[in-house]
């Protein structure tokens, strides 16, 4: 590979105005460059914030965990039809994924917000399946 680098990129440096000798900085230079490039874009990826669709599957995956595929699959219709998996939603005094009327519920987790959601679920409708149904007929769980 060097020796390719060295063949096809070279950069030439004159010692002086005249026609002195010429330096040749070919392959090692060029491999550090791209080392140096490479490690700057991936120290750039690790340090960015995650994107959201990132975190939603975080979340998805932290509830499917938690319950059966079946249940899972209901439970997330109801979160998204409530809050669109955004653990920051607000409609009016409801708060975060399953928009519960509680400001402890808000200040919560989102991993705390998806524990309570499906406790207060299975209190309340015994499943998520259950649930979905009745928020399907009424509009409301």
């Amino acid at each position: 590979m060097r020796k390719i680098f060295d063949k096809v990129i070279t950069l030439s440096l004159r010692a002086g105005a005249g026609a002195g000798p010429r330096r040749s900085v070919g392959g090692s230079y060029c491999l550090r460059l791209m080392a140096l490039t490479l490690l700057t874009a991936i120290f750039t990826m690790i340090h960015q914030q995650p994107s959201k669709a990132n975190v939603d599957m975080n979340l998805k995956l932290y509830a499917y965990n938690l319950m059966s595929w079946e249940e899972f699959q209901c439970f997330n219709w109801l979160i998204y039809y409530e809050s669109r998996w955004n653990p920051k939603a607000r409609n009016g005094s409801h708060y975060g994924l399953g928009q519960m009327r509680s400001t402890w519920y808000r200040d919560l987790s989102p991993q705390g917000q998806v524990r309570a959601s499906i406790k207060y679920i299975s209190h309340r409708y015994g499943d998520s399946c259950k649930a979905l149904s009745h928020f399907e007929r009424k509009g409301w769980h």
